[in-house]
């Protein structure tokens, strides 16, 4: 709901599809973006850097990452999970230092979406796709 969505530090968000080595991405991964909010990617391995294909920005400068690059399903959980219980172990002050770090990467998402030239990277992979149909 709002209230959660505005007083979290950051966004969990479980992506529709974490078992297929598939990059995939919905209107979950785009919710936190557009809400101004930093967010753990929880989906399929790759993900992470398909999203930074796309122009946007994550938040390995100040977390790791690197789960993102695990192809065992069960090990890139919980390495999520262990993430998560490494954020929840911070003192307020720490995740406020941390949550004020990653703002730069939220307001680029935000910009990036909003105006940053997304449409002029889509439309072009879109064509590409509806033509590739046509063949």
């Amino acid at each position: 709901d709002q209230y959660h969505m505005t007083n979290a530090l950051w966004h969990v968000v479980a992506e529709t599809i974490y078992f297929q080595p598939k990059l995939h991405l919905t209107e979950k991964t785009f919710k936190p973006i557009v809400s101004k909010r930093p967010f753990i990617l929880v989906a399929a391995p790759g993900n992470l850097a398909y999203l930074k294909s796309y122009g946007f920005k994550t938040f390995g400068d100040i977390w790791d990452e690197s789960y993102d690059d695990e192809t065992d399903d069960i090990k890139r959980i919980e390495r999520v999970s262990q993430l998560l219980k490494d954020l929840d172990n911070l003192s307020v002050k720490e995740r406020n230092r941390i949550h004020h770090a990653l703002l730069p990467a939220v307001e680029h998402n935000y910009n990036h979406f909003f105006n940053g030239g997304l449409t002029d990277i889509l439309w072009p992979e879109l064509l590409n796709m509806l033509n590739g149909l046509r063949s």
